[in-house]
């Protein structure tokens, strides 16, 4: 029997200084925002989950003029629009991709050392054997180079022709390639390598059930997924409305929970065996608050800087050790397995 392996936490500044336009283009991201928000609110209403399938019950909460509903039956947070080929095609292809991967073009190596490698060690920890990677959603190649980096064959999928360029000008050894949101299924099911990964992707997909049923059909072993979660970043960015929201909103229309993914456990018949939880809710409230202080903001930053980021880590820890923090890493394993080895 397998033991599984719970990691907690992730030290902020690893990211910290990646992460400073969260701050310096706020306005300008917080208006991106919400323009999507508008669009997405043009759609057609929800009216049953977006996992479960069961019809919507309870009351609605409402973020950035977006409302929302929690599933009774799975605890998945829901936007109430349905996230049509038109909102999906308005996301990632529009202004051919350079709005959605603008994000992802600087600072290549810093996010290879500082955000993935940490996921690739984490995933080697939990799957002693060797094994290759089929990820999907691989943005501009920083997975696959931190799998090179730790001999680890790969193969990748994007869906973005800008991100696929920048990923092919990185990578040695590993492939990426561009394919489009109507062929990716049947990528896993062809698959031939032993885990599929996909990170910060499932909550982007219109059908994340289709993931889970190829995967199923395939030979695929393990799957090696991030999440975004419902947590205390959610509700920072109902109470300031005048902060780019990183969590919910744009295109994270719905939020994972521990319940829900429990229930994607037991709804595929598969184990997880590895979980690693860990958050941004500290630093998005330390974002927040130097945001919307009016203060001067050099003074302001030193006061916060000597009584509140030294703490970040600490408090954040707390939250990531009671799995209600804002992202969720799991390594889910094929039950059947078990009997065949």
């Amino acid at each position: 029997m397998q033991k599984k392996i719970i990691k907690f936490s992730k030290d902020y500044n690893d990211i910290h200084n990646i992460k400073m336009d969260f701050i310096s283009e706020n306005k300008k991201n917080l208006l991106e925002i919400k323009k999507i928000n508008s669009f997405y609110l043009k759609q057609p209403y929800r009216k049953t989950c977006k996992l479960c399938k069961r019809k919507l019950k309870n009351k609605i909460f409402q973020s950035f003029k977006v409302n929302y509903k929690i599933c009774n039956f799975c605890g998945h947070l829901n936007g109430l629009n349905q996230d049509t080929d038109k909102f999906i095609n308005y996301l990632y292809y529009k202004d051919k991709g350079k709005n959605y991967s603008k994000n992802y073009l600087k600072d290549f190596s810093k996010r290879v050392n500082h955000i993935y490698d940490p996921k690739v060690k984490f995933l080697k920890k939990v799957i002693k054997d060797k094994f290759s990677i089929l990820e999907l959603g691989s943005g501009g190649g920083h997975f696959l180079k931190a799998c090179e980096k730790n001999n680890i064959i790969a193969k990748g999928y994007e869906v973005n022709k800008k991100l696929v360029k920048l990923g092919k000008k990185n990578l040695k050894k590993n492939l990426i390639y561009q394919t489009d949101l109507k062929t990716i299924y049947s990528t896993i099911t062809n698959s031939k390598s032993e885990v599929l990964a996909m990170i910060g992707v499932l909550e982007h997909l219109k059908y994340p059930e289709l993931v889970f049923k190829n995967f199923l059909k395939s030979n695929l072993k393990y799957m090696y997924i991030s999440v975004p979660t419902i947590s205390l970043s959610v509700f920072l960015e109902n109470s300031f409305q005048n902060v780019f929201p990183r969590q919910l909103s744009g295109g994270h229309t719905h939020l994972f929970s521990y319940q829900s993914i429990k229930y994607l456990e037991k709804k595929y018949k598969l184990k997880i065996i590895g979980e690693w939880w860990f958050g941004t809710d500290i630093a998005d409230l330390y974002r927040s608050l130097f945001v919307s202080s009016n203060s001067n903001k050099k003074f302001y930053k030193k006061m916060m800087g000597q009584y509140f980021f030294n703490t970040i880590n600490e408090l954040q820890n707390i939250l990531d050790k009671k799995k209600i923090c804002s992202e969720a890493h799991l390594v889910f394993k094929k039950k059947i397995d078990e009997f065949k080895n």
